[in-house]
């Protein structure tokens, strides 16, 4: 796979949080979010993570508004998703080939872009032929609006199904998935990235501090309580033990919790998106990811995991039509 700024970026700057606090008391709004994005910037990061669903729309809007005063397009990368619908009974979710066209000008014109550097399907639609999604896909790559694909959150023979059907009928093929993987969740070990090393995929991490569980003292308390998709991904007797471990090292060596999250990740070639809240988490996360100090054992926290349910999607709904 050809080395490209977006494979090669430490870690993207995600923006799921970018909405306002209608949607949860952890949403930045609109101020909060230029800066973060400003500040991203002058530390050198330029790859930036979004969604079409992500707050009702508002993350790629700030976002598209904060890049375009920084005024530099051509040094920034901008990944966005679609398949979620913008709000609960919106009607304009799926991977038809009509909803896709028309969530894709959506998201550019909020972006404020011709282009964007990579679309992901954030989920798979089974009640949209497989052929169909692929085909949609196919077409954005060659208008140009579209500069690579990749997907998110599925099955691996899920991707390795889509992968054939594009070698075979010569489409543009996926380059990127988008997993959850963290301490707390490495299913994804099991299949999913030995197959896109195999097949030569970029793999990115969502969600690498569990929603703030992996990072300690500095977790926003006041999101683990009240966040639902934080208390619906985590075990109590399967995850303690590890946070504890994590704790352990943690104490043991002065490293914060969330910078050994992070750079465990970073070493297994995952390229983390941070949800940072605030310009300091940019700055422990990016030390986390490019720093040159020796990384502590992490032997006693990985030797804590025990095998978990599949979180972050559901197997039982990608029977697709195709």
């Amino acid at each position: 796979m050809a080395a490209t700024p977006l494979f090669n970026a430490p870690m993207a700057l995600g923006t799921a949080a970018f909405g306002d606090d209608d949607r949860g008391s952890w949403n930045v709004g609109q101020e909060r979010a230029h800066r973060l994005v400003r500040h991203a910037f002058d530390r050198g990061i330029t790859l930036f993570d979004t969604g079409s669903s992500y707050g009702g729309g508002l993350a790629e809007q700030r976002l598209g508004d904060a890049l375009a005063a920084i005024g530099r397009r051509d040094a920034v990368q901008i990944v966005t998703k679609l398949y979620f619908p913008s709000a609960p009974g919106a009607g304009d979710g799926g991977l038809s080939r009509a909803t896709m066209t028309a969530t894709l000008d959506r998201s550019l014109a909020r972006l404020r872009t011709d282009h964007v550097d990579m679309l992901m399907i954030h989920r798979w639609d089974p009640s949209v032929p497989l052929e169909e999604t692929l085909g949609a896909l196919e077409g954005f790559v060659r208008s140009g609006r579209v500069r690579s694909i990749g997907a998110s959150s599925m099955s691996a023979w899920r991707l390795m199904k889509a992968l054939g059907l594009q070698r075979h009928g010569g489409l543009a093929p996926f380059t990127a998935m988008q997993g959850y993987y963290n301490l707390l969740y490495r299913e994804e070990e099991r299949e999913m990235i030995p197959l896109c090393r195999e097949e030569g995929l970029h793999y990115m991490a969502w969600s690498p501090l569990a929603r703030g569980r992996l990072a300690g003292p500095a977790a926003d308390a006041a999101r683990l309580a009240t966040d639902p998709l934080a208390a619906a991904r985590y075990d109590d007797a399967l995850d303690t033990p590890v946070l504890a471990a994590l704790d352990a090292v943690s104490a043991g060596t002065g490293v914060p919790q969330a910078s050994l999250a992070l750079r465990w990740l970073s070493e297994r070639g995952a390229q983390p998106v941070i949800g940072a809240s605030t310009e300091a988490e940019i700055d422990v996360a990016l030390e986390a990811v490019t720093g040159t100090t020796p990384m502590p054992d992490l032997s006693p926290v990985e030797q804590a995991y025990r095998p978990h349910p599949v979180l972050g999607f559901d197997p039982k709904a990608e029977q697709a039509l195709g």
